[in-house]
């Protein structure tokens, strides 16, 4: 093959997975987890069921893809806000309000990828690097501050580690999200975040 054909047939493939992940959103969005079939992913990406099955064995296939593909835009979307940001403190805002933000606007998504009980069929490796990433940036967020005299940690890793799993822990308390205020939240736990990580001698 090619170093051209091989290009061309992974844009295609990329192209068509990124229209089937949209359209896998807008059926389980429009008529739920349980009407979710190619056929109706197919004809909501405007492509052949067969072109979907040259991609993705089966629903389950297609709700893992689905699931990754979040977990990148989640990444992405933390990534751009940290970047926003001008100070530590203000990056650990943002960190946490685009986390919080993304899920309460695909609130509905995360439950349908629950029922299908879709993480536990996610590569360990994918999930573990999906972790990993968002640690790397509480990380760097916290050495950066630490670096500024703004912050007192002796290991910011294990600090990020500790944050992470507060910020998963809050949005598994509430998985219906009810009356949470991405905003609210993310203030009120980044005030807890700074009194641990500010001076020790303040």
């Amino acid at each position: 093959m090619s170093a051209i054909t091989a290009k061309t047939k992974a844009v295609t493939e990329a192209f068509v997975r990124g229209q089937v992940c949209a359209a896998v959103l807008e059926v389980l969005k429009k008529e739920g987890l349980a009407k979710l079939t190619i056929q109706r992913v197919a004809a909501a990406a405007d492509i052949a069921a067969g072109t979907v099955y040259n991609y993705f064995q089966n629903k389950d296939d297609l709700l893992v893809h689905t699931a990754v593909r979040l977990f990148d835009n989640i990444r992405a979307r933390q990534a751009e806000a940290i970047a926003a940001a001008d100070t530590p403190p203000k990056k650990l805002q943002a960190f946490v309000e685009a986390t919080f933000t993304f899920f309460a606007n695909n609130i509905s998504i995360f439950n349908f990828l629950d029922q299908a009980q879709v993480y536990c069929k996610i590569d360990m490796a994918v999930k573990r690097n999906h972790v990993d990433e968002e640690i790397r940036l509480l990380t760097g967020i916290i050495k950066e501050g630490v670096d500024l005299g703004l912050f007192n940690v002796d290991n910011a890793e294990v600090v990020a580690n500790f944050f992470h799993r507060t910020i998963v822990g809050t949005l598994c308390v509430n998985p219906e999200l009810g009356d949470f205020s991405p905003q609210d939240e993310a203030s009120s736990l980044c005030r807890l975040f700074c009194d641990i990580l500010k001076k020790r001698n303040q």
